[in-house]
């Protein structure tokens, strides 16, 4: 899903800012690969060894998004997927875009988790009684 993300996203930075850029598809490829290995090697700020709190859940959230941000933006100046400030800031907020997405991805996930173990665990008491 990250690579995915990431290839939307730089296809329309592409589209909007690059459209003298050609780029040769294996380096292309390669590139949103090193990109989503990076973007999922940054979730371990989420590692912990109890359950978060939802304040602990904010923050490493927020530290995400900064790591993120920090790694991702000059990495991407390097390989020339943008080339002023202000393209900077709009693929600064395509991360942030991504990030939110992911989100609510995943939210709809664990919802849809948490109604299966409900459902699990209503079934169960109907048998025990």
């Amino acid at each position: 899903m990250i690579c995915g993300i990431i290839m939307i996203v730089s296809f329309f930075m592409s589209l909007l800012f690059g459209q003298g850029t050609v780029m040769n598809i294996v380096t292309y490829l390669g590139q949103c690969m090193m990109f989503a290995l990076i973007a999922v090697l940054s979730l371990f700020v989420y590692h912990s060894e109890n359950e978060l709190t939802q304040k602990q859940w904010w923050v490493r959230t927020v530290l995400h998004l900064l790591l993120l941000e920090a790694v991702l933006i000059p990495i991407a100046y390097c390989w020339h997927f943008w080339y002023s400030p202000t393209d900077a800031m709009i693929y600064a907020v395509f991360i942030l875009l991504g990030k939110i997405l992911w989100h609510l991805v995943d939210f709809g996930f664990s919802v849809k988790t948490a109604a299966d173990i409900n459902k699990f665990i209503r079934n169960r008491k109907k048998r025990e009684n």
